[in-house]
């Protein structure tokens, strides 16, 4: 076990000797699907990192719905944001299938943070890099028509699992990735309904730019949906009430770039 921590503390720029100086003080902890981790108003006592499973951090509406508002998958670290502003967790964070975690205690964190230059500059990445990608989906949310959200969307969403929500995808870009939790989840990280998203899924899959199976959705070509995204970003404006029809045309031109 400390082997292991002390490898994954080296991944996130702790140098070779401290991390095997703290590795024991780190420790492995196992959640159940729709165990809550941490509750809204919650106070944060640890950095987590995704040993195996998936962590939504989500809100949860009046009407007893969580909707997940970013999604962490294996080889992720999340909490970052209550630890660093010293804040209660301002969302859920709730297990979307059985999950394993390391727990870094808040006070190994900020020991690290203060002496270790390496790990600094890691969380100071992957906090800049999880604030660009909020804004994106703010944007998106506040502007972009079902369509685009759902595309959009599910173009994040596959960023996030091949980034481990961590920097920009540049590597893990061949073939395709599975995106292990339902529909229904995805629609609502989209901000449509159910029956929207399956009418823009419907297409996408009929193109060959991702395959339905068992209610779960599988992205192939992953270099042309990064393509497809980057070059999204690189617009100067933004149009934000595309068809289908232009998407998937949009994708075509990305696959042969």
């Amino acid at each position: 076990m400390s082997h292991y921590a002390a490898h994954i503390l080296q991944k996130a720029g702790v140098s070779e000797a401290v991390a095997q100086g703290v590795a024991s003080r780190l420790s492995l902890r196992a959640y159940d699907t729709q165990e809550v981790i941490w509750a809204k108003g919650g106070e944060v006592h640890a950095w987590l990192f995704i040993v195996s499973g998936m962590v939504a951090a989500a809100a949860r509406a009046d009407d007893g719905r969580s909707v997940p508002i970013a999604i962490y998958g294996a080889g992720s670290w999340f909490g970052e944001q209550p630890l660093l502003n010293r804040t209660p967790s301002h969302l859920e964070y709730i297990c979307l299938a059985p999950t394993q975690v390391l727990n870094m205690p808040t006070a190994v964190l900020w020991q690290l943070f203060n002496t270790e230059a390496g790990f600094a500059r890691y969380i100071a990445t992957v906090a800049a890099w999880r604030a660009q990608k909020n804004a994106e989906m703010l944007v998106l949310m506040k502007l972009g028509n079902p369509c685009l959200r759902v595309v959009m969307g599910i173009a994040q969403f596959a960023e996030a699992l091949v980034s481990c929500s961590e920097r920009p995808a540049t590597e893990g870009l061949d073939g395709g990735i599975a995106i292990p939790v339902t529909q229904s989840v995805i629609a609502a990280m989209c901000g449509v309904s159910r029956a929207a998203f399956s009418e823009y899924v419907q297409p996408l899959a009929a193109e060959g730019w991702l395959a339905i199976s068992y209610g779960q959705i599988e992205l192939l070509s992953l270099a042309t949906w990064h393509r497809f995204y980057k070059n999204r970003r690189m617009q100067p404006t933004t149009h934000t009430n595309p068809t289908i029809e232009e998407l998937l045309v949009e994708l075509q031109r990305a696959s042969h770039l």
